[in-house]
């Protein structure tokens, strides 16, 4: 791409400083990052719980072909692992236990999006490129985002690394990162297409000529990597349901019989004026300059595009901010050389700081609340489920958003669906259809349709004031027992039941 900096002969005291400041650099990101980690009482959501369990399960059963685990999900026989590599990350952590085998992947990924932001500023010679790198985890709302122990920690980094190279023609790295996405993340050529589409439009507005190589490379890359995914044609099936159904149809489309999670949700304004002011602030700024300034380097345009792209996606679902943020920085972080403002990475970074610490403190807060402990299973708790629930049972649930925690503290039980009701739609809408009409309805035959419909013995549920309609219509029968209650956890045995569904499969082998 145009504009890029050639490097002249540097002495090699110069060599040294600038190893010794990027070593400097990477032990701070690594401190505030393991901080931040250690800062959480427990992980933030299930969802964590379900990955470390799936790590779990390729720890002792090799690599998974079916997930006989979430017996009514798409993935029960068409197994496709989404975020692979992100699983084997945490097998080597396994022994120290759930809460601080998390804590070791959240710094590797957290200071992997660091130390990437940071290579990508000092490779073209951006003054204070550490403060610059300190600047999107001054936005609480990104910094929460960050905190969770999630596949998105890898795909942030891998865009950032992907854009770069694509646009400065680095194809090596360009391949390799390529090659890594359908390894790592369910976006796999998503992500990588909104990039491309950035970096050929501010390319196009540059005059420059469109050349195939990279975007050769790129299919290239991505192709090997579908070809190595151990569950490669089931993958490309997850990927094309979660673009079609589980974002577009369900998410954007707000079907009320989908609870999505809150991460779907479109951010009101208030909320982007609390929180995300000063990112969409730099972004129009960079813009605004990377435009003026594209023919001689059309870098800055394309990121400045591409946050964009990922702004007006954030604006839809809020999920999108942990990529809108980080570019918005990277964009304006490169037209600051045109910008006559020395300190302007240190001015920013104490007004994004003050402002966030005096009126967007919430997401901060939320870290530490006892909201998160929602998905906690207390000792005493999981005693007694695993005392009542014999290994191998059929559980029926209420919910799709506790099933991590289920399978990390009662493994070997089969449940319904994991981290997306979605799955379970595609799998059987009709099954659906009936779960969701049953919990809303709380028919007086409910424990009936449980044992034989679902062919559940055991209803485990949080306890939710919305659910006790369900939870008294299974109490009135005579057969069933309550195990427990309390304000957070409910669970039933319904005696004998009815079908013989869900059969659990083998989970050797290669697909």
């Amino acid at each position: 791409m145009g504009g890029e900096s050639e490097f002249s002969a540097v002495p090699q005291e110069g060599i040294d400083a600038c190893k010794f400041e990027s070593l400097v650099w990477g032990a701070i990101f690594f401190v505030l990052v393991a901080f931040l980690q250690f800062y959480l009482p427990y992980p933030i959501d299930d969802d964590t719980a379900y990955h470390f369990s799936v790590s779990e399960l390729i720890r002792k059963n090799g690599i998974l072909v079916n997930f006989p685990w979430t017996r009514f999900s798409l993935q029960f026989d068409h197994y496709g692992d989404k975020e692979f590599l992100f699983h084997l990350l945490f097998i080597p952590f396994s022994a120290l236990g759930f809460v601080n085998a998390s804590r070791a992947v959240g710094i590797i990924g957290g200071s992997l999006i660091l130390v990437t932001l940071y290579t990508l500023l000092r490779r073209e010679k951006i003054r204070n490129a550490g403060l610059w790198t300190l600047l999107p985890l001054t936005v609480s709302l990104f910094a929460y985002r960050f905190a969770q122990v999630r596949p998105q920690l890898f795909s942030i980094a891998l865009a950032l690394a992907f854009l770069w190279s694509y646009s400065r023609r680095r194809y090596w790295l360009l391949l390799a990162v390529s090659v890594l996405y359908p390894l790592s993340y369910v976006a796999f050529w998503q992500i990588p297409l909104l990039l491309v589409a950035a970096t050929e439009a501010a390319r196009r507005t540059a005059k420059e000529r469109f050349t195939p190589k990279q975007l050769l490379t790129v299919c290239a890359g991505v192709a090997i990597g579908i070809a190595l995914h151990p569950n490669s044609i089931n993958l490309m099936t997850i990927n094309w349901v979660h673009m079609t159904d589980v974002l577009m149809r369900n998410a954007w489309g707000n079907k009320v019989e989908f609870n999505m999670g809150q991460e779907f949700d479109p951010l009101t304004i208030s909320e982007w004026l609390t929180y995300l002011l000063a990112p969409a602030g730099m972004a129009i700024w960079a813009l605004n300059v990377s435009w003026r300034h594209r023919k001689a380097d059309a870098l800055p345009l394309a990121v400045a595009l591409a946050a964009l792209l990922f702004g007006l996606l954030t604006a839809r679902t809020n999920r999108f901010l942990e990529y809108f943020v980080p570019l918005a920085v990277l964009a304006l972080a490169l037209v600051s050389r045109w910008i006559a403002w020395r300190h302007l990475a240190p001015a920013l970074l104490a007004i994004s700081l003050m402002f966030t610490l005096t009126v967007a403190t919430g997401p901060f807060v939320m870290l530490r609340s006892p909201e998160i402990s929602k998905w906690v299973m207390e000792p005493e708790v999981v005693h007694l489920m695993a005392r009542e629930v014999p290994v191998g049972a059929k559980v029926f649930t209420t919910g799709w958003e506790y099933t991590g925690s289920l399978l990390l503290n009662l493994p070997g039980r089969y449940y319904m669906v994991a981290l997306d009701p979605t799955l379970m739609y595609k799998s059987d809408p009709k099954l659906y259809t009936d779960w969701y009409h049953l919990l809303l309805d709380a028919p007086g035959n409910a424990a009936d349709i449980v044992r034989t419909r679902f062919d559940s013995r055991y209803v485990i549920s949080q306890n939710h004031t919305e659910l006790w309609p369900f939870f008294n219509a299974l109490a009135v029968d005579a057969r069933v027992k309550v195990l427990l209650s309390n304000d957070k956890w409910l669970l039933f045995d319904l005696g004998a039941t009815g079908t013989n569904r869900g059969q659990v499969g083998d989970t050797r082998g290669k697909s």
